[in-house]
């Protein structure tokens, strides 16, 4: 046999037995490196599902909030408002000397909006800016008033500490008329949102809305 003959005999034996040992390290790292680049692109897929899907379970319970307090107002022949808190929002309701005060229980109790989402109330065109409640000094207010009215209405002070009076910032009318408003529940840095829209007959609609970059 000739030399050359033994030489790529040999080259092909060798070859053989490194293909019958396993995949070489490179071989090794580029799968695992694909592997990775799959793992990162699904979890990310996932995980944008799961965001947008308690993204759009949020605005869902607020739209159907939205719609009970305005059937409410209407079945019940009351005036019923909303408010933007820094915590999330409130429905109020006229007490009987015709003051506003959040409704503290029921449907229509507070309720929290859960970090990372947030809410934007525009009324009118015009973005709101969400109260900071001090509910120690509306408590106080309240539980003054509610003296006062024991004693005469006379001794109900109307005009003392105004800004501390709960005030709503969107009105749901006995009438089924209503503040033109939109309620934006959103989280940061995220690329859609959704937005709930209200107009003067109380009519909502909620889309799914694109974010500005």
């Amino acid at each position: 046999m000739a030399l050359g003959d033994l030489a790529d005999r040999r080259r092909n034996e060798i070859g053989a037995r490194r293909h019958q040992g396993g995949f070489t390290l490179i071989e090794v790292m580029v799968v695992v490196l694909i592997i990775g680049i799959l793992a990162t692109y699904a979890s990310l897929s996932i995980g944008n599902r799961s965001v947008d899907d308690r993204l759009q379970n949020e605005s869902r319970r607020l739209e159907q909030l939205v719609a009970y307090a305005a059937e409410t107002a209407q079945v019940q022949g009351v005036e019923i408002g909303i408010r933007s808190t820094t915590e999330g929002f409130e429905f109020l309701a006229q007490d009987n000397q015709g003051l506003w005060q959040p409704i503290g229980e029921g449907i229509l109790r507070p309720r929290q909006i859960a970090e990372p989402f947030y809410l934007e109330l525009w009324v009118e065109g015009q973005k709101v800016k969400p109260i900071e409640v001090d509910r120690a000094k509306e408590h106080e207010l309240a539980e003054q008033d509610k003296k006062a009215k024991e004693k005469s209405d006379a001794e109900l002070d109307l005009n003392s500490s105004p800004k501390n009076r709960p005030k709503p910032q969107v009105f749901l009318l006995s009438s089924g008329d209503a503040s033109e408003f939109a309620i934006d529940l959103k989280l940061k840095n995220y690329p859609a949102y959704y937005r709930l829209e209200c107009d003067v007959l109380s009519r909502c609609k909620l889309e799914r809305q694109q974010a500005r970059s």
